[in-house]
């Protein structure tokens, strides 16, 4: 009976990925196509969309838009994040609970609830279609990605690291920094990749926010919507490419710190 349960377990899993899998080879395909259309299987190959990916100047905007605003959304997460992380590790009293609920409610309501909110704060204040706005709200999802590696790692540290440096006369951010920090730094650094993949990836929030200068994603969603150009094909795998190498890099990471834990 175990050895069924076993091996219908694992059939699921090899479906489910299968199935997660089967658009990205469809795409990657499509990407290499020599057509104009976007015809499946393509009757050539050719590099032509990437060339015309990466000589588009409004792709290329739209690209280093995403790039610079996940960024300074992840920076602030991270340095955000890690400091409520320490504060929430230590904390016994009872409003620890409710900051960490309202810390972690972003990864909970749906986007398009807090895209809304956030678009009529805007307009309230008039200030749409700013990189600024974004940068907060997109901090904000990111957030509690921050929050749970950071703390999850923070749990398994033993605390008489940081005590003993207190007791040899370093003051606490000396002592947090030389008997914490090297410990959930792995951690720290996955936590920011994840919260700049979450800005890179993110449209909802964006696509209400930013109306004339897009990122890559509402530049995405434009191009599906008004026209279906094969570059779309060739955009989309260099942004799971890069995706998976960084999601990958963060997972490497993680396991890392929680091997060496």
């Amino acid at each position: 009976m175990k050895l069924s349960y076993t091996a219908i377990t694992r059939a699921y899993a090899i479906l489910l990925i299968a199935f997660l899998m089967f658009p990205v080879l469809v795409v990657l395909p499509l990407s290499f196509s020599g057509d104009r259309f976007l015809t499946f299987p393509p009757s050539s190959l050719s590099l032509r969309w990437y060339a015309k990916y990466f000589n588009d100047p409004s792709w290329l905007d739209a690209s280093l838009r995403s790039i610079r605003i996940g960024l300074a959304a992840s920076l602030i997460a991270t340095t955000a994040g890690t400091m409520l992380s320490v504060w929430l590790n230590r904390s016994r009293g009872w409003f620890r609970p409710l900051m960490q609920g309202v810390a972690l409610a972003p990864a909970i309501i749906p986007n398009v609830l807090i895209a809304l909110g956030v678009f009529i704060v805007l307009v309230y204040l008039s200030y749409t279609d700013s990189e600024l706005a974004l940068v907060a709200a997109h901090a904000t999802l990111g957030l509690p990605f921050v929050i749970l590696i950071v703390g999850s790692a923070l749990a398994d540290i033993d605390p008489t690291l940081e005590r003993a440096a207190r007791v040899l006369g370093a003051g606490p951010v000396r002592a947090f920094m030389s008997g914490t920090w090297p410990s959930i730094l792995p951690a720290v650094v996955s936590a920011a990749l994840f919260a700049f993949f979450t800005s890179f990836d993110e449209l909802i929030v964006a696509l209400f926010t930013m109306g004339g200068s897009p990122t890559l994603p509402v530049r995405m969603w434009a191009e599906l919507r008004f026209e279906i150009d094969p570059t779309m094909s060739a955009v989309s795998i260099v942004l799971i490419s890069v995706t998976t190498l960084g999601m990958g890099l963060a997972e490497i990471l993680r396991r890392r710190q929680r091997a060496r834990q």
